[in-house]
């Protein structure tokens, strides 16, 4: 085939192809409709405040879909329930259409747990679980924790910070040694 009857049924594919789309198309949105009726409309139902399982149950019993379209931080909504919705409650909506929410990540606050006798390992693991870093910044020797308890944490327990703070401990080393406990009994330096 020479390149000038390439070049013609190229376009006539192109062509073909854009009838087949643009016949597509009316057919599904002005024959389909007429011969079938369009889909009812039914009215947005209220989100906001509910747990995002009650949420789709209800949209699916209202036969719409959910889509969620964010997750903020909310002093007044509990996590992972609907802050925000689109559209708005009341609207009508055609049946099996989408309903855009937003999910709370709950507090951005959170307290400082009481970590003081805790084994390091431990108050670590206590402090992932609020969504705080630690970082051990002193240890000190303590006749009352025993080695690698937690004596204090800075930020104190009970203070309000954001998720993802920093908590400054500072670990026992346990009882102060002795000087006839380390050797030096028999030392010519000692009396």
């Amino acid at each position: 085939m020479n390149k000038p009857d390439l070049k013609k049924w190229g376009y006539m594919f192109g062509i073909g192809l854009g009838i087949i789309f643009v016949t597509a198309f009316i057919f599904s949105q002005l024959l389909l409709p007429l011969a079938f009726g369009r889909p009812k409309k039914v009215e947005t139902p209220f989100l906001v405040g509910m747990g995002l399982a009650e949420a789709k149950k209800v949209l699916n019993d209202a036969k719409l879909h959910v889509v969620v379209k964010d997750s903020l931080y909310s002093e007044v909504i509990k996590m992972d329930h609907v802050l925000s919705q689109a559209p708005a409650p009341g609207t009508r909506t055609r049946q099996e259409g989408t309903i855009y929410v937003a999910i709370s990540k709950g507090s951005k606050m959170v307290t400082v747990p009481d970590l003081r006798g805790n084994r390091f390992q431990h108050a670590m693991v206590m402090l992932r679980n609020y969504d705080l870093r630690s970082s051990i910044v002193d240890s000190t020797y303590s006749d009352e924790y025993e080695q690698n308890e937690v004596i204090r944490s800075q930020p104190a327990a009970g203070t309000k910070l954001e998720k993802r703070s920093m908590i400054r401990l500072t670990l026992s080393r346990g009882p102060e040694p002795k000087a006839d406990s380390l050797g030096f009994e028999d030392s010519p330096f000692t009396d």
